[in-house]
């Protein structure tokens, strides 16, 4: 079989895009599983080992440090022995959250108003991934919901004192010189206009994307894994693969090539489709009436009643919304919506995706 000097070329392009394939793989933390930690869920590097400590959780290898807190007094608390430390500003930091430096370590604590999580590490990226990763025990995530709807809801934006009320009132009952309100806000507010102008330029998902790998496996808080082998296959790489498949197009080379680059085909076309098992099920809104919402929502995790509560405040800015009255009916959320002129009326959001779903009738 004769290969064309085009085909070499192109196979050292690859062999090139290859490379940093690899390099890439090593220069970050791996791949992320989530763990329990005292019914908290947080994604965290697969090959981390953690020991229960007489405080809270501590890996030795990227040097990650988690405490856990059931009321709003031992937080209250914890940031009160805090000593040696300042608060910063962090990029993607996520709403409800505070976070500071403390010697080489970066910190942040996050609350839902009833419970809270604080993760500390050396690198201030793996930090705010892990950060961005939280499940509280209601199920309640740390993230702020990015579904938009063109015409309807608009992009999401942060504000301080709705997305940071619950740790503004935190911080307010320790009111030190480390923590307090005017150091809170100057710092918040940084990375509340951040947040918002990637959402006006409609470059959020580049803004929160995480520099870390998630992946879906669990386990409990004290773990003890072996690092997870990462796939460094050619056609794992979609420019690789768009290389290969445009140099079979172009060259008429041999059947056995043919053979040999379809099959290549089909397992990137697997790899692509564990991929996609891999990564977070993305919230896209379905129709109301479309009958494979539901086998969709099983794929999907519930939203809380703050996550609700959100989009019903985009959907309807300048109306009175109160949580008590949002209420959970299985795959949907009826949430009572109140004008300035004393009306009301009750509307559905799915309880997956977040989308609106019209008026309840009577």
């Amino acid at each position: 079989m004769k290969i064309n000097s085009q085909i070499i070329f192109l196979i050292a392009i690859v062999g090139i895009i290859a490379a940093g394939v690899v390099g890439a793989t090593l220069l970050n933390n791996g791949s992320m599983k989530q763990v329990d930690f005292d019914g908290i869920k947080v994604n965290v590097p697969s090959d981390s080992n953690f020991v229960k400590t007489a405080d809270g959780y501590a890996d030795s290898k990227y040097g990650i440090t988690i405490h856990t807190f059931k009321n709003n007094d031992s937080m209250v608390n914890f940031l009160k022995g805090v000593t040696g430390a300042s608060v910063i500003s962090l990029k993607n930091q996520p709403p409800q959250s505070v976070a500071f430096v403390q010697g080489d370590n970066t910190n942040i604590l996050l609350t839902n108003g009833a419970e809270g999580i604080s993760i500390g590490a050396k690198d201030q990226s793996l930090v705010t991934d892990m950060s961005n990763s939280v499940v509280f025990s209601n199920h309640q995530k740390s993230v702020k919901p990015k579904v938009a709807v063109p015409g309807i809801a608009p992009p999401p934006h942060l504000e301080f004192n709705f997305d940071f009320d619950k740790i503004n009132a935190l911080v307010l009952q320790v009111n030190n010189e480390i923590f307090n309100m005017a150091i809170l806000q100057q710092n918040i507010n940084t990375t509340i206009n951040d947040y918002n102008a990637a959402a006006n330029n409609n470059t959020l998902d580049q803004y929160t994307a995480n520099e870390f790998v998630q992946n879906p496996t669990t386990g409990s808080a004290v773990v003890n894994n072996n690092a997870q082998q990462q796939n460094t296959s050619l056609m794992d790489n979609p420019q690789a693969s768009t290389l290969l498949q445009s140099a079979g197009s172009d060259s008429q080379v041999s059947s056995d090539s043919s053979s040999a680059s379809s099959s290549a085909s089909q397992d990137s076309s697997v790899q692509s489709s564990s991929n996609g098992a891999v990564s977070a099920p993305s919230s896209t809104p379905t129709s109301a009436g479309d009958s494979s919402s539901s086998s969709d929502n099983q794929q999907l995790e519930k939203l809380s009643v703050d996550d609700i509560y959100a989009f019903a405040m985009q959907k309807y800015p300048g109306k009175t919304i109160d949580k008590k009255d949002i209420k959970d009916k299985g795959d949907y959320y009826t949430v009572v919506v109140k004008d300035p002129s004393g009306g009301s009326q009750k509307v559905k959001f799915n309880a997956f995706t977040g989308e609106y779903e019209g008026k309840v009738s009577s």
